[in-house]
């Protein structure tokens, strides 16, 4: 089940989040903060963790990246979607893995297009990936696979402890994963966007190319 946190300080903002979100989810087990420091008592308190957040930036007291650096350092799986009008933001947030941004005022059309998209993708990186190695076979948790290596025949399926190889096309695995849980950053590459920390811009050959850098 989806659980929601919304940390925003304007009233009619939140009133406004709290509607969209009702067109598309019944019941939803929600709740919502005017500050980051009502967020983490709230999640101090009872040790309940939300699986999406809808963070401002710009809030009261510690901002919406403090908030969600502190939110992050204990839970690396939940999806973060932030709400703002500062766009120069965009780069300097990316240390917290945001999923999305939201610029305001908020469109019923764009936010509700990112709560959809954040729904299946928590649904999907619940499922399990499935393999063979000889005649053994292995289930493992999408959120726990950190990236896919493809090596002349065999695929290195690389987790934070383990990595396991068996034979398979990284093609074939790059279409039948979703790409909002796993980018081809390189032609042997197929890297879970959740464990991207940094990107940076480089020229090379008088184009700009994007690279990004995964953690193992």
């Amino acid at each position: 089940m989806v659980t929601i946190g919304i940390c925003e300080d304007s009233l009619p903002v939140q009133a406004q989040i709290e509607n969209y979100i009702s067109e598309i989810l019944d019941n939803c087990p929600l709740e919502v903060f005017s500050n980051g420091e009502e967020l983490l008592d709230y999640l101090s308190d009872r040790k309940q963790r939300f699986s999406l957040y809808f963070m401002d930036i710009s809030l009261p007291g510690i901002s919406g990246i403090e908030t969600a650096a502190a939110i992050r350092e204990k839970d690396p799986y939940a999806l973060i979607i932030y709400i703002t009008d500062y766009k120069e933001y965009v780069y300097q947030v990316f240390e917290t893995l945001p999923y999305r941004f939201i610029t305001k005022p908020v469109k019923k059309e764009v936010f509700q297009k990112a709560l959809t998209d954040a729904i299946n993708y928590l649904t999907d990186r619940g499922e399990l990936f499935c393999f063979h190695i000889d005649r053994d076979q292995y289930q493992i948790p999408f959120q726990e696979i950190v990236y896919f290596e493809s090596r002349l025949r065999r695929l290195m399926l690389h987790t934070v402890n383990e990595t396991y190889s068996f034979y398979g096309k990284l093609n074939e695995i790059t279409k039948s994963l979703n790409p909002l849980l796993f980018v081809r950053t390189h032609v042997s590459y197929l890297v879970n966007m959740e464990y991207i920390h940094s990107m940076e811009s480089k020229t090379h050959y008088g184009k700009e190319k994007e690279t990004q850098k995964e953690t193992e």
